[in-house]
C-alpha cells in the first residue's frame, strides 16, 4: 500500500501548479457540461464528500449549492493550491483535507452525496474505493461518479495509451458498459446514466446502495 500511495502523491504532486491550466485547455468544454451536471444532482446535499479532489475546481464551483463540504486528495501539493484558492474565493464552506480513496477516515453513513470525478479509472484498486464510498454514504445517499471510459472504443484506447506515455496511466480502461456492470457488481444500483462526449468519452453516472 505504501508503495502505492507514494507513487500516486508523487505524480500528482508534481502535477498541482499547473493542473489547471491543463483542464482548460484540454478538458474545458466537458467540465462545464459536468459542472452544470453537478450542480443540478448536488444542490439539496448537506454534507457531500469529494474524492481525488485535485485543485478543489468542482469543490469550490459546489460550494454554492451544498451545506458543507470534505473535499479529499492523496497529494498534498493539491490540498494547498486548493486550500489557496479556497481563501481566495473567501469560500467558507468546503474543508480541504489529505486523505486516501481506499482508506477513508470517516464513519459509516456520513454523507449524503459522494462524488468522485475521474479517479476510478486511474486507481490500483478501484473496487476497494468503491466498497469505501459505499460504507461512508447514508443508506439514502448517492454516489455521482464522472468516469473516463478509456477502452471505449479504438480511437480512446490508442488516446490512452499516448496518455500513458506523459504518466496519465489509466488502470482500468472500461467500456461504458463495463463501468456500468463494474458498479452494479459491487452492490450499487444505477439510477443515472448520460455519456459526455469527449475524446475519450465520460460517463456521468450516479448510483445508490442496493
Amino acid at each position: 500500500m505504501k508503495n502505492r500511495v507514494e507513487k500516486e502523491r508523487s505524480f500528482w504532486n508534481s502535477y498541482a501548479q499547473k493542473y489547471d491550466a491543463f483542464i482548460h485547455n484540454n478538458a474545458s468544454k466537458t467540465y462545464e457540461t459536468l459542472l452544470t451536471h453537478l450542480a443540478k444532482d448536488t444542490h439539496q446535499a448537506k454534507n457531500l464528500l469529494e474524492i481525488a479532489t485535485g485543485t478543489g475546481i468542482i469543490a469550490l464551483k459546489m460550494s454554492a449549492h451544498v451545506t458543507n463540504i470534505i473535499a479529499i486528495d492523496i497529494a498534498p501539493e493539491m490540498i494547498s493550491v486548493a486550500k489557496e484558492k479556497c481563501v481566495q474565493q473567501s469560500i467558507g464552506n468546503v474543508d480541504f483535507r489529505l486523505g486516501d480513496s481506499c482508506h477513508l477516515e470517516f464513519d459509516n453513513n456520513s454523507f449524503d452525496t459522494i462524488i468522485a470525478s475521474n479517479v476510478l479509472h486511474l486507481l490500483y484498486s478501484p473496487d476497494l474505493a468503491i466498497q469505501e464510498m459505499k460504507r461512508v454514504l447514508k443508506d439514502d445517499g448517492q454516489i455521482i461518479i464522472p468516469t473516463y471510459c478509456h477502452g471505449a472504443n479504438l480511437r480512446s484506447h490508442v488516446i490512452s495509451r499516448l496518455m500513458g506515455l506523459f504518466g496519465f496511466k489509466a488502470r482500468t480502461r472500461w467500456t461504458l458498459k463495463a463501468f456500468e456492470n463494474f458498479v452494479t457488481s459491487n452492490g450499487l444500483k444505477t439510477v443515472k446514466t448520460e455519456v459526455i462526449h469527449d475524446k475519450i468519452p465520460l460517463v456521468y453516472l450516479i448510483a445508490q446502495k442496493g
